[in-house]
């Protein structure tokens, strides 16, 4: 996918002025991130593959608008640019979107990425967009729908079947720490494609497993293994659909299915 990704947005980049007369892939795996030097952009294109086994394209106009509204109340996360008008733009099947550049730093501090994100929380309460409900039920109903059967399959149809009713608000939505950038400043989150509506532990669900949960504050712990679960099951949904491009994920997403088998 990479040369067609780059191809896209060294096009895209053009009709908007964007100078780039150096590209460099910075990475290639769900999505390709394209620094395009010498400017302070990256150009973040999806998989032209459609939906269920490719991205949503509403999920990309969602995480602009999230983000934006995060950025603008001086949250500590990766800005769209301000080079383009922040939306999405399509070229050759791909879905391009725009954002500052950040210089690669040392890894984030987790228990200041938690913190962040508690003021991510506080701020994403007043975000009033249309957000789908934590676990991602459709959209996983949709992706299991895509695939052989299987005793996997069948048991993340249990697990979605089985979400709790409770209330919530506006999530990061894939809250763990490769979502999180180390800067001089301090961390920054991206990657809010999947921002979705529930209980602010399923975010710290995806952050269970790292031990920094007490830097957040106070939440609820029983919620938060509650929670685990459905955002594991979206995960490895996610994770058994891009298995046949990405091999590499077969460990993890073993060790993620066990973890669930036993939960």
């Amino acid at each position: 996918m990479e040369a067609t990704a780059v191809k896209a947005a060294l096009a895209v980049a053009r009709e908007q002025g964007v100078r780039c007369d150096d590209p460099v892939v910075l990475r290639d795996a769900w999505h390709v991130l394209i620094h395009l030097r010498p400017s302070a952009v990256v150009a973040r294109v999806s998989s032209p593959i459609p939906f269920p086994e490719g991205p949503d394209p509403d999920d990309i106009a969602r995480e602009l608008a999230v983000a934006a509204h995060c950025a603008d109340a001086g949250c500590a996360v990766v800005p769209p640019s301000d080079e383009v008008e922040p939306v999405p733009y399509r070229h050759g099947g791909h879905v391009v979107t725009f954002w500052r550049y950040i210089e690669p730093f040392d890894d984030p501090d987790e228990a200041a990425a938690v913190r962040a994100l508690r003021e991510i929380h506080d701020v994403l309460e007043t975000y009033d967009g249309g957000l789908p409900p934590f676990g991602h039920p459709e959209s996983t109903a949709a992706m299991l729908d895509a695939l052989p059967p299987s005793g996997d399959v069948e048991l993340l149809r249990e697990v979605v079947a089985d979400r709790p009713k409770v209330g919530g608000q506006p999530l990061h939505g894939d809250a763990h720490l490769f979502n999180v950038l180390g800067t001089p400043r301090g961390p920054l989150w991206h990657d809010f494609e999947t921002a979705c509506h529930g209980p602010r532990e399923y975010d710290l669900a995806a952050l269970a497993e790292n031990g920094a949960l007490d830097a957040y504050g106070e939440h609820d712990r029983d919620l938060v293994d509650a929670m685990w679960p459905h955002y594991s099951a979206w995960v490895a949904a996610s994770m058994l659909t891009a298995l046949p491009r990405r091999p590499e994920l077969a460990d993890t997403l073993e060790r993620r299915l066990r973890q669930l088998r036993t939960s």
